[in-house]
C-alpha cells in the first residue's frame, strides 16, 4: 500500500470507521476508482489532517437543517469581497436616495398601484447578501432537502439489496453494511455543507452584479424595502457610453416599479415564491446518473465541473408537479417583467433620451442569462425563457393601448385570471378576445337594465295592443273589450229580467 493510499485510507478510517472505510476503498476499486488518482487532493499529509479536522468539527457539530447557512453566508461573504468597494459614501446614498425619489414622482403619473411605505437603502455588495438572505433560505431550502431525500432513499434501496448476497461467497458483506451505516449517519450533515458551499459561491456571484433587490423579477427583500447597490450600478454604467445619472436613473425607476408592483398587487410575492418552492419540492434526482459520475470522477479533469454534476443530478424527466410549478415561475416571472418594462418606458419617454438604448441593454441581459437565471438554473435546475418577457410586453402595451391604465392594472385583479402561457403566444388574440367579452358583457348589462325598468322592447311580430292570453279567456266566457273595460262573464240564457217570486208580501195584502 503506498504512503498516498495510506493517507486516503486514513482519512476514510477517521471519518467513517474501520470496517466502513476497508468497504469504501473496496467500492472505488470495484467501479474503476483507483484511489491513488486522488492523490493530488491529498499532496500533504498536514493538509489532509487539518482537512480532517475541520470536517470533524463540522460532522460532531449540532445539526443546522438540510444547508448551513452561517457556513454559506460567510462564503458568500469572502467571494463577493473585493479590495476596492468600500462603505458607501455620503454622495453615493444621497444620489441613489435621490433617484429612486424622483422615480415613484415618475411613476405616480402612469401607475395606478401605491407603493405603500417605502424604505430606501443603497447598499454594498456584502449588505446585499444580508439583505436578500432570509428569500434565498425559503428558495433554496426545498432544493436541499429534496436532495438530501433522495440520496437516502437510494441508500435505503442499496441497502435492501444486501440479503441478496451470499454470505458464502461476500466476506465484505458486514464491511459494506458498516459502510451503509457510516454513510446514513453523515449523509444530512455532509449535504448541508456541500449545499452550503454551493449557494455561498453562487450567492457571491450574484452580488458582485445584482444592481438592486429584484433583478430577476423575484423580490429578494420583506416588507416594503426599495435596495440599489451602488458599486454595481457603477460599474454597469462604466461600460455604456450614457452618462451615468441617466443609468442611474433608469435602474432606480426599475427597482421602484417592481416594489410598486409587489405593493400593489398583495398575492403576487407570496405566489411567485411558493411557486419557486413546489417546483423545488418536486424536483427528481436521478440517482443513476450520480452514481456514474461517481464511478468516473476524475480530479484531474477540468471539464467535470460542480456544474456538470447539476445537469446530470437534474437529468431526469421532470414530474408533472414540478412542469406545472414550472410553466407558473416563468409565467409570473414573464408577466412582472413585461409589466415593469412597459410602465418604466411610459414613465421614463419624457425625461431619459436614452431610453430605447438602455431598454435594449436590459433585454440583452436577460436573454444572454444573467447571473441570478444562472444560478437558479445551477441550484435547482429552472431555466428561465427570457423570450416571453417580450411577448408579456407587448400583451400589456395592447391592454393599455385598449382600455388604457385601469385595463392593464386590472390584469393583476385575482391570481387565476392573469394572462397563461397560450395567450402570451399571441397577444393580439388575448386583446381581440378581451374586447369581444366586454362588449358581450356590455350588451348583456344593458339588456337586464332594460328588463328591470321596464324599457325593453317586444319581439317581432308582437306589439303591447296583442294578448296571447286573450283567446283563451274568451273560451273562458270572459268578455275581451277595450283596454279601459273590465273583463267580466257573459250572461247565458234569457236575457229578461228577474221577476221577484210569486206569493210575495204585496199579493196577500
Amino acid at each position: 500500500m503506498s504512503d498516498n493510499e495510506s493517507n486516503m485510507e486514513e482519512f476514510l478510517r477517521n471519518l467513517l470507521g474501520e470496517q466502513a472505510a476497508r468497504a469504501a476503498m473496496e467500492s472505488m476499486r470495484a467501479r474503476g476508482i483507483d484511489p491513488e488518482s486522488l492523490n493530488s487532493q491529498f499532496p500533504d499529509p498536514e493538509v489532509m489532517r487539518q482537512a480532517l479536522t475541520q470536517f470533524s468539527i463540522m460532522m460532531n457539530g449540532p445539526s443546522v437543517g438540510p444547508v448551513d447557512w452561517k457556513s454559506a453566508l460567510q462564503l458568500a461573504q469572502s467571494k463577493a469581497w473585493d479590495s476596492r468597494e468600500t462603505a458607501v459614501t455620503a454622495a453615493q446614498a444621497q444620489r441613489a436616495r435621490e433617484a429612486m425619489t424622483v422615480a415613484d414622482l415618475w411613476l405616480d403619473a402612469t401607475v395606478e398601484f401605491s407603493p405603500g411605505p417605502v424604505n430606501r437603502q443603497v447598499w454594498t455588495r456584502a449588505e446585499w447578501i444580508d439583505g436578500t438572505a432570509e428569500v434565498w433560505k425559503k428558495i433554496c431550502e426545498p432544493v436541499a432537502a429534496n436532495v438530501a431525500k433522495a440520496f437516502e432513499d437510494v441508500l435505503n434501496e442499496q441497502e435492501q439489496h444486501l440479503p441478496e448476497l451470499d454470505p458464502s461467497t461476500s466476506e465484505d458483506m458486514p464491511d459494506i453494511a458498516s459502510l451503509l451505516n457510516s454513510t446514513r449517519s453523515i449523509l444530512p450533515k455532509m449535504s448541508s455543507f456541500l449545499f452550503a458551499s454551493q449557494i455561498g459561491v453562487a450567492l457571491g456571484k450574484i452580488a458582485q452584479s445584482a444592481m438592486g433587490s429584484t433583478d430577476v423579477g423575484i423580490p429578494l427583500t420583506n416588507g416594503s424595502t426599495t435596495a440599489l447597490v451602488a458599486r454595481n450600478v457603477e460599474d454597469f454604467a462604466d461600460e455604456l457610453d450614457i452618462p451615468f445619472e441617466e443609468v442611474l436613473q433608469f435602474i432606480a425607476l426599475r427597482e421602484c416599479a417592481h416594489r410598486r408592483l409587489f405593493s400593489g398587487v398583495p398575492w403576487l410575492s407570496g405566489d411567485l415564491t411558493r411557486a419557486v418552492e413546489r417546483y423545488a419540492q418536486h424536483i427528481a434526482i436521478d440517482s443513476q446518473a450520480v452514481a456514474e459520475a461517481a464511478a468516473h470522477f476524475d480530479p484531474e479533469n477540468g471539464e467535470f465541473t460542480e456544474d456538470t454534476l447539476n445537469e446530470q443530478i437534474f437529468a431526469a424527466a421532470p414530474t408533472p408537479e414540478q412542469i406545472a410549478a414550472m410553466e407558473r415561475v416563468e409565467n409570473l416571472l414573464a408577466l412582472i417583467e413585461g409589466w415593469v418594462d412597459v410602465v418604466t418606458a411610459q414613465a421614463a419617454l419624457p425625461y431619459l433620451p436614452h431610453l430605447e438604448q438602455l431598454r435594449e441593454l436590459m433585454r440583452r441581459r436577460r436573454a444572454l442569462g444573467g447571473p441570478v437565471e444562472k444560478i437558479l438554473g445551477s441550484l435547482i435546475g429552472l431555466k428561465m425563457r427570457p423570450r416571453r418577457a417580450r411577448d408579456a410586453a407587448k400583451l400589456f402595451q395592447l391592454v393599455f393601448e385598449d382600455g388604457g391604465t385601469h385595463a392593464r392594472e386590472d390584469l393583476w385583479a385575482h391570481p387565476d385570471l392573469i394572462p397563461n402561457s397560450n395567450e402570451l403566444d399571441s397577444p393580439e388574440t388575448f386583446v381581440a378576445l378581451r374586447h369581444a367579452e366586454a362588449e358581450a358583457s356590455a350588451d348583456m348589462d344593458q339588456a337586464l337594465e332594460s328588463l328591470l325598468d321596464g324599457s325593453m322592447g317586444w319581439a317581432e311580430g308582437l306589439d303591447p295592443s296583442m294578448d296571447p292570453e286573450a283567446d283563451t279567456l274568451r273560451k273562458a266566457g270572459y268578455q275581451i273589450g277595450q283596454p279601459d273595460e273590465a273583463a267580466h262573464p257573459t250572461d247565458s240564457g234569457d236575457d229578461s229580467s228577474e221577476e221577484p217570486p210569486s206569493g210575495s208580501d204585496s199579493d196577500l195584502s
